[in-house]
């Protein structure tokens, strides 16, 4: 053919423009031509369906296996046959092989050759891979799964380490517990110093179940790693991680030497002996694909072991290690926990035998966090405090439902103790026993509790009885529905290496940062030839599962997405600093400092003052530090009080976009004053008032951490101006009022495990009632804000499971905690409630509770009164429920009566895994088979109003 020349067979010419090389050019003709030469009708169909699932492969999910199992397929089939020569089968390979390798080849060849855009496309995530992910990740976004899937084939680890969280009061004595655990500081006889923030400490597990230290090995704990995979591999490992990434181009030397070890005519009948050695070949190949990290580990001069190492790396246990978390005991730490009490972990919960459990506790500096307001408490308080933070936290509802077993309770001070051995073990059961008797008969806080108990006394390091801890603490680990069973990428164990290296060189020099810019993250991976991480994304994933599993943190914010904190520890040592007292002061900063100290209030020389006196690690990235604070809510600035424009008769958002802020920060957990007296601000003379009646978030376990209160103003501090009084912030330890617009208050507060929150108007020119609009508005904010919180805690869907909403009977002139309280979820069924807070029994009507805070789903719950729905629903009508169901569907099955368990087990089941219609649509028969003539139209419209209120999406019709 003439040069230019053009037949209506060739793909149009594309310029260079347009990205479209030469060497994709000639692929895409030579498989054109292959229609005119290729005569046996079953040949050209097969030849593009493996074209076709090799280079959606390419594009999307990138399994290896796939690759291989269609490259011996055509080798078997089509390949050296009368079709296809020696010659154009090592052609066709090579094609191949770039087309897996190049996506911008796959897509194009697809669209050009076969008229089939494969770029844009995302397939539905499998359920099959849904078994095979942690929890962890199956809590990621579907982008986020199919990145964490695809890197798995590459090669998986299990991983098995044990997370160990020390936790009680202050002067347990959970340090000197920790040193008697942990073989190195035992033979040192470290005599401990009280713990200040979080300790943690890597260990191995060694044969004889004591734990030593990794800090000296650590390069050779990852080898190890490498080692029981290869170990571990099946035949086809060549198949899934042969090093066919290496192929750059169609001319590539390395597609060459693959391509040419391929058999000629005269070998093809003799492959059958050459199989013989596959097995001993493809570990060969992994092993060889993996050298670079054994050996840039092996080579660390770093972590090489020192000569006194007294333990053979040989008596350590091959995949177990454990991480060894020990919490200081003040209170002013616990608002960092939702980083670190997750349900990947075994606690130990510590309690001093000699110290009465109604006795209260003493805490230099406290500022009633415990128990609401400034109440004292008592050694019961704390240890309830505790469990159920554990429970909240360790992720109680999660995707199977069941609790394991995951808390020893251990007792200290038996050196203290009176009588013989015996005796002080029955006492200490009695104490433990009287403690627990303290739940409710029902509380699922009992199924956290191991059976056994432990009685230590830290003075002598030798006794057996940590010995036998250490034991069942590993015990307990191997139970955990994770242990064995979650799978991590290989290619990952690099990365994750390199961080604990910097970790530890952060500790050991004070120059080498514990907080690390992303870049340099980025700069690590690409430093291999083959980055271990291929992509921003997966590299997000990585990090976002290491955060997960509290080895660092990590947030996907704009404003933070570019930090990396590689030690935990680091945000308690920069949170200290808020909240500890400065010694040294300069003159200049006293009556700002006071100012702090009194009213919380942080001045920007206050800050400078704060961070000039901090450690190195944490003074020199003042800006960042601030802004996590900010992330986490434990400061705000205030929003500046704007001039009154008359807009008291409007409906303004509250959602404004140019929001003036003052330069200073508040931090609520620093706040000490009590509220004199509370009901002046709670309950507002309503002659003078027009008010809302109180509404109600109640945690449905039963608890709340204080923390959650603390971070619920700070958004509010950042929504709403402070609201003053004779100049003075009507700020108070557990309660705060806000401005959110002229002539009315916002009031929230709280007491045990109930927020309240009420709004008032003072204006005399109102011809009508307070907004309605604005009351939902403030709702919705408070809603939403305690949902991100409780987000941290437990596993979507189940958040809107955490809290409930209920109004305080309006006829109720002074607040009462938790009395007078009607479920509002309960008005989508009935008209009216009971109320027997009151005086006089009396009813309370839908109208008169949710007219202010819920106009809208008043209106709704009235027009389903007066519509003809009832009729029984049919199969059509679950359908369209199953089809249109939003992230309220996990509530909607509770609200229809279904019981936790039940909706676990149909969760879980095959049919329903990954697929939410299916699992909706089958609870929602099992709900008209259990109602029979009740299973309407109007209870299921009901359900779903009730459902959606504690959820993020707006009640509307459903048909």
């Amino acid at each position: 053919m003439a040069e230019g020349s053009k037949t209506t067979d060739d793909p149009p010419v594309v310029g260079n423009d347009e990205g479209i090389d030469p060497q994709t050019l000639e692929i895409a003709r030579i498989l054109r031509s292959l229609a005119d030469e290729i005569t046996e009708e079953k040949s050209m169909p097969l030849l593009k369906e493996i074209i076709t699932k090799i280079a959606h492969e390419s594009v999307h999910d990138r399994n290896y296996n796939v690759l291989t199992d269609y490259m011996r397929r055509f080798v078997n089939v089509l390949g050296f046959s009368v079709q296809f020569s020696v010659s154009k089968t090592k052609e066709i390979i090579k094609i191949l092989l770039v087309i897996w390798n190049q996506q911008n080849v796959a897509r194009y060849v697809m669209k050009e050759v076969y008229n089939e855009d494969i770029g844009a496309a995302e397939k539905p995530i499998d359920p099959d891979i849904l078994d095979k992910i942690p929890n962890d990740v199956k809590q990621l976004d579907d982008k986020g799964i199919k990145i964490f899937f695809k890197a798995l084939q590459d090669g998986e680890e299990e991983v098995k380490n044990i997370r160990l969280m020390v936790v009680g009061m202050f002067g347990v004595g959970k340090t000197s517990l920790v040193n008697n655990l942990i073989k190195d500081f035992r033979d040192k006889n470290i005599t401990p110093l009280s713990t200040d923030g979080i300790d943690l400490h890597r260990c191995q597990v060694m044969e004889d179940g004591d734990w030593c230290l990794d800090k000296e090995h650590r390069s050779q704990k990852y080898i190890k790693r490498l080692e029981s995979v290869f170990d571990k591999m099946p035949v086809n490992t060549y198949a899934a991680t042969a090093s066919i990434d290496d192929t750059d181009s169609l001319d590539g030397s390395h597609v060459e030497d693959k391509v040419d070890a391929l058999p000629t005519e005269n070998q093809i009948h003799t492959e059958p002996v050459q199989r013989r050695n596959n097995v001993e070949q493809h570990e060969q190949d992994f092993v060889q694909m993996c050298s670079p990290l054994v050996e840039k580990m092996q080579n660390d001069t770093n972590h090489k072991p020192s000569k006194d190492i007294k333990v053979s790396l040989e008596k350590t246990e091959k995949e177990i290690t454990v991480s060894v978390w020990d919490f200081a005991g003040q209170t002013l730490y616990y608002s960092t926990h939702q980083f670190f009490l997750n349900k990947r972990s075994i606690y130990l919960v510590l309690m001093d035998m000699t110290k009465p459990l109604d006795e209260d506790v003493k805490e230099l500096g406290g500022s009633g966090i415990w128990c609401g307001l400034v109440s004292d408490c008592t050694y019961l308080d704390v240890f309830k405090f505790w469990l159920n933070a554990i429970h909240m936290y360790s992720g109680y509802k999660s995707t199977t439902g069941e609790i394991k077993r995951t808390v020893i309770l251990v007792g200290t001070r038996k050196d203290k103790m009176v009588g013989n051995d015996k005796e002080k073990e029955n006492i200490k059961e009695e104490y433990f026993n009287k403690a627990l008797m303290s739940f409710e008969s029902d509380s699922p806080i009992f199924e956290h509790i191991y059976e056994k108990k432990f009685l230590v006394n830290n003075l002598s390091p030798t006794d057996p009885e940590f010995g036998e801890l250490r034991k069942e603490i590993k015990f307990l680990a191997e139970k955990q529905e994770y242990w064995g069973t979650d799978k991590y990428p290989v290619r990952w164990i690099h990365l994750e290496h390199s961080l604990d290296k910097m970790r530890d060189e952060g500790q050991q020099l004070v120059h080498i940062e514990q907080l690390v810019h992303m870049e340099k993250i980025e700069e690590i991976n690409l430093s291999k030839k083959q980055p271990f991480v291929h992509s921003k994304e997966e590299l997000s994933v990585f990090l976002e599962l290491q955060h997960r599993q509290g080895n660092i943190l990590f947030f996907n914010t704009d404003e933070l997405k570019h930090l990396v904190v590689l030690a935990p520890q680091w945000i308690i040592e920069a949170f200290k600093c808020f909240v500890t007292h400065i010694i040294k002061i300069k003159p200049q900063v006293l009556k700002d400092w006071e100012f702090y100290e009194k009213l919380a209030i942080l001045k920007p020389q206050v800050i400078d003052e704060i961070m000039n006196n901090s450690p190195p690690h944490v003074k020199e990235y003042k800006d960042d530090v601030i802004k996590y604070m900010e992330h986490l809510n434990v400061m705000a600035k205030p929003k500046a009080t704007e001039p009154d424009k008359g807009r008291q008769d409007k409906t303004d958002s509250i959602e404004e976009v140019n929001v003036k802020l003052l330069d200073f920060h508040i931090v609520p957990c620093r706040l000490k004053n009590a509220p004199p007296p509370i009901h002046k601000f709670t309950s507002p003379d309503c002659k003078r008032f027009k008010r809302t009646p109180v509404l109600a978030f109640v945690f449905c376990e039963k608890f709340m951490p204080p923390s959650f209160f603390h971070r619920l103003v700070a958004v509010c501090i950042r929504a709403w101006p402070i609201k003053k009084e004779e100049d003075k912030d009507r700020l108070y330890n557990g309660l705060a009022i806000f401005a959110i617009r002229s002539t009315y208050t916002l009031t929230i507060w709280y007491k045990d495990y109930i927020i309240y929150a009420r709004i008032a108007c003072c204006s005399e020119k109102i011809a009508s009632d307070i907004d309605t609009n604005l009351c939902q508005e403030v709702r919705h904010k408070l809603r939403q804000s305690l949902q991100e919180f409780v987000g941290h805690c437990v596993e979507t869907p189940r958040t809107g499971t955490a809290f409930d909403m209920y109004i305080q009977c309006p006829r109720m002139e002074i607040y009462s905690h938790n009395k007078g309280m009607l479920r509002v979820a309960q008005y989508n069924y009935e008209s009216e409630l009971d109320c027997g807070a009151c005086s006089e029994s009396h009813s309370v009507e839908r109208k008169e509770a949710l007219q202010y805070w819920f106009k809208n789903e008043l209106d709704l719950a009235d027009k389903y009164e007066s519509d003809d729905l009832n009729k029984l629903a049919e199969d059509t009508h679950l359908s369209t429920v199953a089809s249109v169901i939003g992230s309220e569907y996990w509530m909607l099955g509770i609200e229809l009566g279904l019981r936790y368990v039940e909706l676990n087990q149909m969760y879980a089941d095959p049919d329903c895994k990954g697929n939410k219609y299916r699992f909706v649509f089958k609870y929602l028969v099992k709900w008209r088979n259990r109602e029979a003539k009740n299973a309407t139209l109007l209870n299921l419209y009901r359900a779903i109003n009730a459902a959606r209120l504690n959820s993020n999406v707006e009640s509307t019709p459903v048909f």
